[in-house]
């Protein structure tokens, strides 16, 4: 069969059959004329999302002026960015009556095809059509669609569940005033679980049994797919130490001087793979690195930054941990939540020391500890004192149990941080 014709029987086939059961998701994609680009690692529910848009726009228009294709389709493959238009006319020739109306693209793994961008750009130039695109850590990082699609293009990162998905996931609907009722205890439950096997929307429908084979086959696929096929990686023995002792390592600083040093007796790598091998794993967004909170810019190249992960359930799977570690992981949780809700996040050290300092882009900072432990230690609230005695903020302690207002800061539980919306 040719290329064309292969076309045709995908897209009939999407025409008719019935989209598997998705979830709303919290990410909001405003309307807009823009090529719209999905980002995120993978396995964060990228295709599922374009699902849920789909669902909605077949509720409000002819079906038939939704296009969807997989890029990865095996019956398409090889596929030059010559062949592209063949989609586009098989289309038309399906469905001629739609010239006249407004098109919906969606590209899934459309990264795949060498030069994909150039066919995009002229579908957005020539065509009355709303795009949409994802972009798989391996084949394609956001960066690199903003520079691909020369300002067409707004792109908008999806993160694994937030711990209100994950409820919603599980088939957990909040009551109203849900923190004040019996329905809580479930709640402080279900954020526990939710610590310990993270937000990938797969685990949280999966068997518990399956969860941890599941989490560690991601973390190849990060491993092999998404670097060392992309960089072509040499020295994947080094690059599974070093991605495992960040993952092990979060919530505390790093330097890839100090690594050096722990390890050049047994290794001949140099200063400047590592340095490469960590920006391969901050580019994928399986580890990130913020810095320390200074207006000095020499200040923060300096000093060591900081090191997260994507998910607390992929760092658990495969992070050399003894106990269950869940102050590190509390931590992790609220770093995540804060770039979910485009904080920009740094954290602070004077005598004492302040977890995270968020700022929320219109001047307006907060001051975050995480105390995720039975008995609060004074220095929680010693650094966020001390931070505000030379700067502006709002200052936070995230709790256990703790919920009360003392000296100028609020202290919360940490799942009601997260719920509860103020």
């Amino acid at each position: 069969m040719d290329k064309k014709s292969i076309f045709k029987q995908i897209i009939k086939e999407f025409h008719e059959r019935k989209l598997p059961e998705t979830y709303d998701r919290e990410l909001i994609i405003p309307a807009t004329k823009k090529i719209i680009s999905l980002v995120g690692s993978r396995r964060s529910g990228k295709t599922f999302y374009f699902y849920t848009i789909i669902k909605q726009l077949r509720d409000s228009i002819e079906p038939e002026q939704i296009l969807y294709v997989n890029f990865e389709d095996d019956r398409i493959l090889p596929l030059s960015v010559h062949e592209l238009d063949l989609l586009i006319e098989a289309y038309f020739e399906l469905y001629p009556r739609n010239t006249q109306k407004t098109m919906y693209l969606f590209f899934d793994e459309i990264q795949s095809i060498h030069g994909w961008e150039v066919f995009v750009r002229r579908l957005h130039d020539t065509l009355d059509a709303s795009i949409y695109v994802t972009g798989s850590s391996s084949k394609l990082l956001s960066k690199e669609i903003a520079t691909s699609l020369r300002g067409r293009t707004l792109s908008f990162h999806l993160h694994p569940l937030s711990f209100r998905e994950y409820l919603k996931f599980k088939g957990i609907g909040l009551e109203k005033d849900f923190e004040y009722t019996q329905q809580r205890y479930t709640v402080k439950q279900q954020f526990e679980e939710y610590m310990k096997w993270g937000g990938f929307p797969e685990i949280a429908l999966e068997d518990e049994t399956l969860r941890q084979p599941i989490l560690k086959n991601y973390y190849e696929m990060f491993i092999y797919k998404d670097l060392v096929e992309r960089f072509s990686i040499r020295n994947i023995n080094l690059l599974k130490m070093l991605s495992r002792y960040l993952l092990t390592n979060i919530s505390s600083p790093f330097s890839i001087n100090s690594y050096f040093n722990t390890i050049k007796g047994n290794t001949s790598v140099g200063k400047e793979t590592l340095a490469e091998y960590v920006s391969y794993l901050e580019d994928i967004n399986l580890i990130y690195l913020i810095p320390i909170f200074s207006h000095s810019l020499k200040s923060q190249q300096v000093n060591p930054r900081k090191v997260y992960c994507i998910d607390t359930g992929l760092r658990g799977a495969v992070a050399f941990l003894f106990s269950k570690d869940l102050g590190k992981a509390a931590e992790n949780i609220v770093f995540i939540e804060l770039k979910r809700r485009n904080y920009e996040v740094n954290y602070w050290r004077g005598a004492k020391e302040v977890d995270f300092i968020a700022d929320d882009g219109k001047g307006r900072l907060q001051a975050i500890n995480v105390s995720y432990t039975d008995e609060l230690d004074p220095r929680e609230t010693d650094g966020l004192k001390e931070f505000a005695q030379s700067n502006d903020a709002q200052l936070l302690l995230l709790t256990r149990d703790t919920e009360k207002e003392e000296d100028g800061i609020k202290f919360l539980p940490l799942w009601k941080w997260i719920l509860v919306k103020r």
